[in-house]
């Protein structure tokens, strides 16, 4: 399914909040200039994109909006991307594919300082299998509280990676359950480490066919996931040198979960 691929990547949003004096909360040197990478290479795709922005600063007098930084040479593995869109740069591999256990090397020359970032791409998400495969709704199923079946996804766990499963529904928005909360078209979960994700029929609300992917991603997503999660971005990790961002690769493999009307 890495043809149905969403780029569901989290925009990495720098936040500079300054004092009536003028100082910067943040407890080391920044300088609003640094440019913000994102890229999220994916196992098997054989086209790859890189997108370098400005930060969205906010200061006490306003706030500077985030824009695309073009006119940039960018290299991967001492191959040239092409610019594509404002910002956002881009390399056609052919005939050849993203592949697991490849290293990536990015660079670039800004404002005088050499960006640069490294990834490894994890192999591929290998035997994803879920049970049961689809679910019957009745017409007393959505106000039922008491239904607990569970629905369990497994895979292999060869070297005790970082998962991400994400789910998308046959809804078309987000809308409020009969039995209370929301329905969600889309969600992702906390990256764990595993081999299986459960969940009960009471996450599937909507009748019809879930799209259901789970992701193999690196340490470097876990990180700026868990520091964004934590709604402290005071001091923002970033694995790549002279810039924040993202730059790193994942795999995935999905499956489909029917829930059936009666």
């Amino acid at each position: 399914m890495n043809d149905k691929f969403m780029k569901y990547g989290m925009r990495w949003v720098v936040l500079l909040l300054l004092t009536s004096c003028g100082e910067a909360l943040m407890d080391y040197d920044i300088n609003t200039s640094t440019p913000v990478v994102e890229s999220y290479l994916l196992e098997g795709s054989n086209r790859l994109d890189v997108q370098v922005y400005s930060m969205e600063v906010y200061l006490k007098e306003g706030y500077q909006l985030s824009k695309p930084i073009g006119g940039l040479s960018l290299k991967v593995n001492d191959r040239a991307l092409t610019e594509t869109a404002s910002g956002t740069y881009s390399l056609d591999l052919g005939e050849d594919t993203v592949r697991g256990l490849q290293k990536y090397d990015l660079s670039f020359e800004y404002l005088g300082k050499t960006v640069s970032a490294s990834t490894s791409v994890p192999q591929a998400v290998t035997n994803l299998s879920i049970k049961p495969t689809s679910i019957i709704g009745t017409s007393y199923y959505f106000l039922d509280t008491t239904d607990t079946t569970e629905i369990k996804l497994t895979w292999d766990d060869p070297d005790h990676s970082y998962y991400q499963v994400y789910i998308e529904s046959p809804a078309t928005s987000d809308v409020p359950s009969m039995g209370g909360g929301t329905q969600f078209r889309r969600r992702m979960m906390q990256p764990f480490q595993g081999s299986s994700y459960t969940t009960t029929s009471r996450e599937f609300m909507s009748v019809g066919t879930y799209n259901i992917y789970v992701y193999r991603v690196n340490k470097e997503y876990v990180d700026l996931y868990e520091r964004i999660s934590s709604s402290d971005l005071s001091n923002p990790a970033s694995a790549i040198e002279d810039a924040f961002g993202i730059f790193t690769a994942m795999s995935v493999a999905g499956v489909r979960f029917y829930v059936v009307s009666n």
